[in-house]
């Protein structure tokens, strides 16, 4: 049951995402926070790189570079991003939206974990 709810926060954050892409008509030239990324004081390990879940057969991966742009790929449909991370919360904005989603999160043993929306863990291992 938790991998039902898990996989439909997924499934809805990909598509809310992919509606604010069609809902903002362009981009915002101000100085958005999430556009650079920055290094976790109480969370050391980067989260650079590639990190992969897969759900009833799906995968979905995260790819974040070094300058705080990345993209997530969720189940096949690749969406855009900017990140940062300070103090154990991680930051997402996706291209179109204005404003970031925060959860929490953590790095253990190769593995990205970080909170949905309903408080459930979702793990993405190192690929």
């Amino acid at each position: 049951m938790k991998k039902i709810i898990c996989a439909s926060a997924i499934i809805c954050a990909a598509i809310m995402a992919s509606l604010s892409f069609s809902a903002c008509g362009g981009s915002s030239a101000s100085g958005n926070e999430t556009t650079s990324a920055v290094s976790d004081t109480n969370n050391s390990q980067s989260i650079v790189g590639s990190w992969a879940t897969e759900l009833y057969g799906d995968e979905y991966v995260y790819t974040f570079n070094a300058d705080g742009t990345g993209v997530y790929n969720a189940a096949g449909k690749s969406m855009n991003l900017t990140y940062k991370t300070e103090d154990g919360i991680y930051y997402e904005t996706f291209e179109g939206s204005t404003s970031a989603v925060k959860r929490p999160y953590r790095v253990e043993n190769n593995q990205f974990i970080v909170e949905d929306t309903y408080g459930e863990e979702i793990v993405y291992n190192k690929k």
